[in-house]
C-alpha cells in the first residue's frame, strides 16, 4: 500500500470517526434537553433518572474519545499526545472512576453540568473537524463557535467535574472503595481518597494552564487584533 492510499484510508476513517463522535454527541445533547424539559431541575438540586437515561451512550462516546489519543501516537492527527492523553483521561476517571462507580454521585447536579458542557462542545468540535476534512474551508459560523464556546463551556465543565469529585469523597471516605491498605500481598497501599483529593489539587494549575491555551489558540484563527475604530 503506497503513501497516496495510507493517506486516502486514514483520512476516510477519520471522517468517519468524526461525524459518528458528532452525532453521538447530538443524541446525548438531545436526551439531556428533553429531561430538562421534562423534569425542569434547579441548580443544585438532584437529577434522578438522568444517568439512566443518558449513560449508555455518554459512556460510549466518551469512551470512544481514547481512539484520539491513539490517532496522536501513530501520527495521523497533528495534536500533542501527552495534551491529548490528559484531557480525555481526566475525563474518563470522572465518568468510570466517580459517576459510574461511586453509589450515588450520578443523581447530583454536576452531572447535568458536564453533559451540557461535553456535549456541547463535542458536537461542535467534530462538526468542525469532520467539516475541515471534507471540505476545503470551514463555515465561519463553525470556526467561530468552535473557538468562543469555551470561554463559558470549559468552565462550566470543570464546575461539574469538580462537584462530581467533591460529592464522591464522603462515600469513598465511608465505603473505602478502591482502596486497599498494608499488609497485602504487594505491599503497597492506595487510598481512593486521597487519590481524588490530588486531581481536585491539580485542577488548580492545569485549567489556567488549558483555558490560556485556548484563548491563545482563538488568537491564532480568529485574530485578536483591535480594529481601527478601537
Amino acid at each position: 500500500m503506497n503513501h497516496k492510499e495510507l493517506s486516502f484510508i486514514s483520512k476516510l476513517y477519520l471522517i468517519l470517526y468524526n461525524v459518528v463522535l458528532c452525532v453521538g454527541w447530538a443524541f446525548v445533547l438531545v436526551g439531556t434537553v428533553k429531561y430538562c424539559w421534562e423534569e425542569r431541575p434547579k441548580f443544585g438540586s438532584h437529577v434522578i433518572g438522568l444517568y439512566d437515561a443518558i449513560g449508555p451512550s455518554l459512556r460510549i462516546f466518551q469512551t470512544a474519545a481514547f481512539l484520539e489519543v491513539i490517532h496522536c501516537a501513530i501520527g495521523i492527527v497533528r495534536s500533542n499526545v501527552v495534551l491529548t492523553f490528559f484531557q480525555v483521561s481526566s475525563r474518563l476517571l470522572v465518568l468510570w472512576g466517580v459517576v459510574h462507580s461511586v453509589a450515588g454521585v450520578n443523581a447530583t447536579f454536576g452531572l447535568l453540568l458536564i453533559l451540557f458542557a461535553w456535549s456541547i462542545t463535542e458536537v461542535i468540535r467534530y462538526a468542525f473537524y469532520a467539516s475541515s476534512l471534507m471540505f476545503s474551508s470551514v463555515p465561519y459560523i463553525l470556526q467561530w463557535s468552535r473557538y468562543t464556546f469555551f470561554y463559558i463551556l470549559y468552565p462550566i465543565g470543570v464546575l461539574g467535574e469538580l462537584m462530581l469529585v467533591f460529592s464522591a469523597l464522603p462515600i469513598v471516605n465511608a465505603t473505602g472503595q478502591f482502596s486497599f491498605t498494608l499488609p497485602n500481598l504487594i505491599n503497597w497501599a492506595f487510598s481512593y481518597y486521597y487519590f481524588l483529593v490530588l486531581i481536585i489539587f491539580l485542577y488548580i494549575p492545569i485549567f489556567p494552564q488549558l483555558y490560556g491555551h485556548m484563548i491563545s489558540q482563538r488568537k491564532k484563527v480568529l485574530g485578536g487584533q483591535k480594529t481601527k475604530a478601537d
